[in-house]
């Protein structure tokens, strides 16, 4: 296919890393490979799991970046510019100035290696300790691709709807990008499902692979259409799953008009009850 003409689809990889642990240069050689067949596949996109170099680290002197030069970002730019494909991916910044903790990032590319759009993850999940290491951003994220609009989210965030509910007045796509473990999957597709459906848009979701520091995961990277239609996935295994992202999400929400039927008002008055 021209790259050049016309597309009425996009289509999007997600790249499902069995990542090295805490080891960016070995890490990145796997991500190089999987973009190579993403865009052999003529993916528009390709999206990692969450801190998609060293995997789910709290050690922020080992893995942490600048804020403002992260190394990860130049590096997976080239990466980017050399296939001709937009990447996300995650990462994690050490703390700002003023701050005492980082935060966990996922940062979208263009195909040319220039930043379209960076969210820092919204819910740091306390169960697991994150929450003593890195902090809550404070702003929701969109960025708009081939038509598009599209809401960044990080892992734990999953489990807050709000949040999806908010973005989706903007956006018709959300990419989630996880370390989610095995123990919980069954957690992870449902969520997705009911993301998707209760929003109206299409939901992709990106996990690693493999065995990390004490952890199992099993994968199951997935794509749901607004209508909870599963589109693709996969189990187990380091690799890519390429899915079509329609324009059809505002046609659905025209037919069906379940937004138009939410009295806003009246949550926020019982929340601050």
């Amino acid at each position: 296919m021209n790259r050049g003409s016309v597309k009425t689809h996009m289509k999007i990889a997600l790249g499902q890393l069995n990542m090295a642990w805490e080891d960016k240069e070995l890490s990145l050689q796997k991500v190089r490979k999987l973009t190579a067949q993403a865009a052999a596949g003529e993916a528009d996109m390709i999206v990692f799991p969450e801190m998609s170099l060293t995997g789910f680290s709290m050690d922020i002197d080992r893995i942490g970046e600048d804020p403002d030069q992260p190394e990860s970002v130049e590096r997976m730019g080239r990466i980017a510019g050399e296939y001709h494909i937009a990447i996300g991916f995650g990462w994690a910044a050490l703390p700002e100035a003023g701050q005492t903790k980082g935060t966990n990032r996922f940062t979208v590319l263009d195909a040319e290696g220039k930043v379209l759009g960076e969210y820092s993850k919204l819910h740091p999940f306390r169960y697991g300790g994150e929450a003593d290491i890195y902090q809550g951003g404070d702003r929701l994220v969109t960025v708009p691709f081939m038509g598009h609009t599209i809401g960044l989210f990080v892992c734990y965030d999953l489990r807050f709807p709000e949040i999806f509910e908010l973005v989706s007045e903007q956006a018709d796509v959300m990419l989630v990008i996880a370390d989610w473990p095995a123990s919980r999957a069954d957690h992870w597709l449902t969520l997705l499902k009911a993301r998707a459906i209760e929003n109206q848009s299409y939901m992709a979701g990106v996990n690693c692979t493999g065995s990390l520091n004490g952890l199992d995961y099993s994968g199951d990277s997935t794509v749901f259409d607004p209508l909870g239609n599963l589109l693709g996935t996969l189990h187990g295994q380091e690799g890519i799953v390429i899915c079509e992202i329609g324009h059809d999400v505002q046609v659905l929400r025209q037919k069906f008009q379940m937004k138009q039927d939410r009295r806003n008002e009246f949550y926020i008055q019982e929340y601050q009850k």
